[in-house]
């Protein structure tokens, strides 16, 4: 076998090592119960009720409602962009408005386009009826 094959085959192992994701082999191995819904990713761990308190305002509206959004954090970076990216999927059909843009700007023309504000893990004060209260936050209808 001549030095230059021998050396094709090597590169080749070492590219085929180095592409190797040993993932799928640990997979027997992991924990279900750690694999739950309410833990499957990240940030749904630090916001556990959070999808549950979506169901719930999914629930009490309508397709087409329009529906702001207030989360414990509201800079973009630190978590209320997921929080409004996740509301926008779980409410599919209704209009989700954010109440800040991704440069952190409020946008308060959203409160009053919106019919439903979505308070998760704070309270607003505001004239509003209570339409839905349930895992960690409350539904209002504007007046």
């Amino acid at each position: 076998m001549s030095l230059r094959r021998v050396l094709t085959i090597i590169a080749l192992a070492a590219i085929m090592v180095m592409c190797f994701e040993p993932s799928p082999l640990r997979m027997p191995f992991l924990r279900r119960a750690l694999q739950t819904p309410e833990l499957a990713g990240v940030p749904d761990r630090q916001w556990a009720l959070y999808p549950r308190f979506l169901e719930g305002v999914r629930a009490h509206t309508r397709p087409g409602d329009t529906i702001a959004i207030v989360f414990p954090v509201m800079g973009w970076d630190a978590g209320y962009s997921y929080a409004y990216y996740r509301a926008s999927y779980f409410l599919a059909g209704r209009e989700v408005l954010p109440l800040a843009d991704p440069q952190d700007h409020p946008l308060p023309q959203n409160l009053r386009d919106a019919r439903y504000v979505a308070v998760f893990g704070a309270t607003l004060p505001m004239p509003a009826s209570i339409v839905w209260r349930g895992e960690g936050g409350t539904l209002l209808r504007l007046q």
